[in-house]
């Protein structure tokens, strides 16, 4: 059977590879240009609980989650304002090795920043997550979510920020479900 890399390890070596890519930051980019993010989250209500052989136990929360992102920035001249959207897949799963117990969502993701001084930011925008399913892969059932969208902030120093989103998730069977979440966020700007 094959093992997958841990999402927690996989989150950090997509930080710590985003870092590495980054040569400047937000102060030195103007006109169009692209932009690759991740994001590793953490936060809101439970959507199930695994318990393992071992006597451990997993929460699965519904703003937990590895996002990576690509698209576009634009920054005009020597202004302290800039825009950047983007499109990626956040995902979350398991430590089970003999199941795929997961949550992924497309998220899509418009920001405006404000540059403090050459290395400080501060950024809010909103957020448009869609096609979000729960999948028990057999051992519990699935559950699809409506999209969801809700506001973002950020606050950054270079490439790297700290982010709160607000979102509520709603399924068929579900009333309200809180899927916000802190994170970490990784911007490199090209």
């Amino acid at each position: 059977m094959l093992r997958r890399l841990p999402a927690r390890s996989a989150a950090l070596c997509s930080l710590l590879m985003l870092g590495c890519l980054s040569q400047a930051h937000a102060a030195d980019y103007t006109g169009f240009g692209f932009v690759f993010e991740g994001d590793l989250e953490y936060g809101g209500d439970d959507i199930a609980t695994l318990s393992f052989v071992d006597g451990s136990s997993q929460d699965i929360k519904a703003g937990q989650g590895v996002s990576l992102a690509l698209g576009g920035h634009y920054r005009a001249g020597d202004s302290p304002f800039s825009v950047r959207g983007t499109i990626g897949y956040k995902y979350v799963t398991t430590k089970a090795s003999n199941a795929d117990i997961s949550i992924g969502r497309t998220v899509f993701e418009l920001v405006g920043n404000y540059l403090i001084s050459d290395s400080w930011w501060v950024g809010a925008g909103i957020t448009h997550q869609t096609g979000i399913k729960f999948d028990g892969d057999g051992w519990t059932p699935d559950i699809d979510f409506d999209d969801a969208t809700g506001p973002t902030i950020e606050v950054g120093w270079r490439w790297f920020a700290l982010s709160y989103t607000n979102l509520k998730y709603k399924g068929e069977f579900q009333g309200d479900i809180d899927a916000s979440s802190f994170g970490l966020t990784a911007v490199s700007k090209f």
